[in-house]
């Protein structure tokens, strides 16, 4: 058995000692109710920003946000796992970090920006998903729509993963009548996050058998929204993105375990997680599959072609925008 503290929290865009701040009650919390392994949700130090000025924010792993995790983890006697907003080499990342009470860092960098995060974090041209060894076994790691790729749940696999783990920011743009064709697009990420929030870990439980994790972001903000080329609408440039919720742990026959929560608000809990430890592991395998949204087969658990369709559109139409503001951040 492991306890595992899951944390769904409102992150303030940009503001990095406000978010830790937030963050350490939420840890200190869980790990004073017994929790051995803390999941945050995806970009809690930053929030959800796809904007030049979050390109002036991002960190090397031996940065602010990677030392305060050490920090916390080593001061509560936990493991924490969550995803940061990296600097490397010149190149800007959305990275899974898993930090030990020893200190120890384990990271993978997220494979699949996302629609207009492809404006401000690049695709890791190293295959993942994250495979972290913990005290209580082989946890698998995934960021947000990494999750619905084969190459994710094939990497697991061949893994013999014994815990999933998916950190997010998955939720919908709010309908503006000034913007007639955010009626459709709130409905179609309604329906995308409601696959992200359910339906993956669900199937990531019930298809390894193994306990799965999915922690969310919370609450409303503003979001401007950048259309690749070839969309036939302008930019919205007062459009507002509210967060799905729904963070819960599944176990392996797919049963949700966390109850009694805002599934849409801010809150923490602990569970114990029966994990089926296994003494002989196989081989950390990471698996190379080349994007190709439009294809049916490139996923473990198929989006809708609309949003296959939009997310290839942003994955071709922003590679040069992204290049123009990272040279200039770099």
């Amino acid at each position: 058995m492991v306890n595992i503290g899951l944390i769904q929290m409102k992150s303030k865009q940009l503001e990095i000692h406000e978010n830790l701040m937030k963050a350490e009650h939420y840890v200190s919390q869980v790990a004073k109710d017994g929790a051995e392994l803390v999941v945050m949700p995806e970009m809690f130090n930053v929030g959800f920003v796809t904007s030049e000025e979050l390109m002036k924010l991002a960190e090397p792993l031996d940065g602010l946000t990677v030392n305060w995790l050490k920090d916390q983890a080593a001061k509560n006697n936990v493991y924490i796992i969550t995803s940061i907003y990296e600097k490397f080499e010149g190149s800007f990342y959305n990275t899974m970090v898993m930090v030990g009470s020893d200190r120890s860092l384990q990271i993978y960098r997220k494979r699949n920006p996302t629609a207009q995060e492809r404006l401000v974090w690049t695709r890791s041209n190293v295959p993942g998903p994250g495979i972290f060894e913990t005290p209580f076994g082989r946890v698998g790691g995934a960021i947000c729509f990494d999750s619905f790729s084969k190459e994710t749940y094939e990497g697991f696999k061949r893994s013999g993963v014994e815990l999933v783990v998916i950190v997010a920011l998955w939720g919908t743009v709010l309908p503006k009548k000034r913007y007639p064709d955010s009626i459709y697009i709130n409905k179609l990420l309604k329906h995308q996050s409601y696959l992200a929030s359910e339906v993956v870990p669900h199937k990531y439980a019930t298809k390894l058998n193994v306990p799965a994790v999915y922690s969310n972001q919370s609450g409303v903000l503003d979001f401007p929204m950048n259309h690749p080329r070839f969309y036939p609408f302008p930019d919205w440039a007062k459009s507002q993105y509210e967060f799905v919720g729904n963070s819960n742990i599944y176990n392996a026959s797919g049963k949700t375990l966390v109850n009694d929560v805002d599934s849409k608000g801010e809150f923490c809990s602990v569970t114990a997680v029966e994990m089926n430890s296994v003494k002989k592991k196989p081989e950390i395998a990471r698996v190379n599959i080349s994007p190709n949204y439009l294809k049916k087969d490139y996923y473990f658990v198929e989006p809708p072609f609309m949003f296959r369709l939009y997310q290839n559109l942003c994955f071709k139409g922003f590679e040069k925008k992204h290049i123009e503001l990272g040279r200039l951040n770099s």
